[in-house]
Formats: structure tokens, C-alpha cells, sequence
């Protein structure tokens, strides 16, 4: 988890929000001044940038907010790095609302014929079971 959403889905859940009405609020506060990073997690990735591997942040976000999301990681990446790494972003279609497990797994099926994945963070733990299974060395991030 580079970017703190938790916070989102429980308002979400309070409001008892499905389907396309959750996703259009997700949509709308993923990328707030409230959406906090983690800066444990862009240390790491740049230190694997720093030696040459290639970053891809697979998420469950909507390509709707691709525009976005990308400027809040750049930023993130600017406040906790010496250097700004390039990375690839990966995300869900405008109108799949699958379980993050399955929409990351589908993302993971698609590079993995290019790419020798050598390692994911994720700080949910069906998404992380889902690595593990993969066969993927997983870390699981908390607060």
C-alpha cells in the first residue's frame, strides 16, 4: 500500500454505498490531501529502483482516475525519495467491479509473461493470499 484509502471505504461503508455509487465516491476522494502515503513503502521501491528493477504499481484503482492517481504517486514519490524513479501503473477497468483480489490477479496474469516478478506489497490480505499463491514473495503492509 503506497496510498492510505482505508478511510474512503468506511465512509462508504457508512453511507452504504455499492456499485457504480461507491465507485464514483471512491473516485472522487482517492486522490485528496487526506489520502495519506506511506513513505516505508517508497523507500523500498526506491531501492529497487536505484539498482535497475522495474516498478509497477498494480492497483484496484479505476483507469478513470488515471490522470490523477499518477500525480499523487509522482508527488509521493517527490516528498519520501532522493530520486524520481519511473514506474508503470497498472489499474481496473471504468466498469469492473470485481474484488480487488480478482482485478489484481487478472493485472498480475497480464505481466507476468513479460516481467520475472520479484516481489509485491499490498496492505490487504486476500490481495496479498493472492501473491502467495502466485508464488510471489509478498509483503504485507500496516499502519
Amino acid at each position: 500500500m503506497l496510498l492510505d484509502t482505508e478511510h474512503i471505504f468506511k465512509k462508504i461503508d457508512e453511507l452504504g454505498l455499492t456499485g457504480s455509487s461507491k465507485w464514483e465516491y471512491f473516485n472522487r476522494h482517492a486522490n485528496g490531501l487526506e489520502v495519506e502515503a506511506d513513505g516505508r513503502v517508497v523507500a523500498i521501491l526506491s531501492a529497487f529502483a536505484n539498482v535497475g528493477y522495474k516498478i509497477i504499481f498494480v492497483t484496484a484503482r479505476s483507469v478513470e482516475i488515471w490522470k490523477h492517481t499518477r500525480a499523487k504517486i509522482d508527488l509521493i514519490i517527490g516528498q519520501y525519495s532522493d530520486f524520481i524513479f519511473p514506474y508503470e501503473l497498472a489499474m481496473r477497468g471504468v466498469t469492473d467491479y470485481r474484488s480487488s483480489e480478482e482485478v489484481k490477479q487478472d493485472i498480475l496474469n497480464d505481466i507476468s509473461s513479460d516481467y520475472d516478478i520479484i516481489c509485491a506489497i499490498d496492505d490487504d490480505a486476500k490481495n496479498c493470499e493472492m501473491f502467495v499463491k502466485n508464488k510471489i514473495l509478498t509483503m504485507q503492509v500496516h499502519k
